[in-house]
């Protein structure tokens, strides 16, 4: 059993598509300052945190790009059930370098850069911080520890991009946030998907759209306690859709 059934998910879009919600995402999007970027990728590196409206989105652009749902599947199960020992890369960038969901990416890409240098530092010690409190809760639960490559691992500040116009200051950012939770508020208000309303990445999402998220992460536990990275090929075998 999934935690976020395909059936679901196809009612939600169609709901969204006779609400005109991907239109407002999409005016959102558009109200967003444009930014010179390098496309260096080095921001590419995790998986990022979005929306169940963006989530949809997403979907929906893979539904008839079946090569690159395939192959974007393949590598979020590797993201997934590989955390905890390697360090891989969002998986929906190519090896250019390029996204491959660049029409429909989340609302986070599209900020990054976007943020004064105090603010995301201070948000960066905020997750390191994070990182470790989770690094003890695992030792201490399951015995395991962290690769070293996949804790000491973060995105620093990007000199590199240049916003068209003056960086975004914190409330501005979370305006833009609270604009495309306000649609997902109206999503879980219909009642057509079910799932907990909680902090999701976009890996996440996929993960548990193929099976169930509690029954994954014992996996996941198990795969980086034995350091046993066959089993993700078995994985794949079976949920490969």
């Amino acid at each position: 059993m999934t935690s976020i059934k395909k059936s679901q998910i196809l009612e939600s879009i169609e709901f969204c598509e006779k609400k005109g919600y991907f239109k407002k995402l999409n005016d959102i999007y558009s109200k967003l300052p444009k930014g010179d970027c390098s496309g260096c990728g080095n921001c590419c590196m995790e998986s990022v945190g979005i929306n169940l409206i963006e989530f949809l989105n997403i979907y929906k652009y893979l539904m008839d790009r079946n090569e690159l749902r395939r192959a974007s599947i393949d590598k979020i199960i590797d993201y997934y059930f590989l955390e905890l020992l390697k360090k891989n890369s969002c998986p929906f960038k190519d090896d250019n370098n390029r996204c491959l969901i660049y029409e429909v990416r989340p609302l986070n890409c599209r900020l990054f850069g976007h943020w004064e240098k105090k603010d995301y530092n201070k948000n960066l010690q905020r997750v390191i911080k994070q990182n470790m409190e989770y690094k003890d809760a695992i030792k201490e639960m399951y015995d395991i520890d962290i690769s070293e490559e996949v804790l000491s691992f973060s995105i620093k500040y990007c000199e590199k991009f240049k916003p068209e116009l003056d960086y975004l200051s914190k409330q501005s950012r979370l305006s833009f946030c609270d604009e495309v939770m306000s649609l997902d508020s109206r999503i879980l208000g219909s009642g057509l998907i079910d799932i907990d309303y909680r902090d999701r990445g976009i890996v996440e999402y996929f993960i548990e759209y193929l099976m169930n998220s509690d029954f994954a992460y014992k996996i996941k536990i198990r795969i980086t306690k034995e350091n046993n990275t066959k089993v993700v090929d078995r994985i794949k075998k079976i949920y490969m859709i």
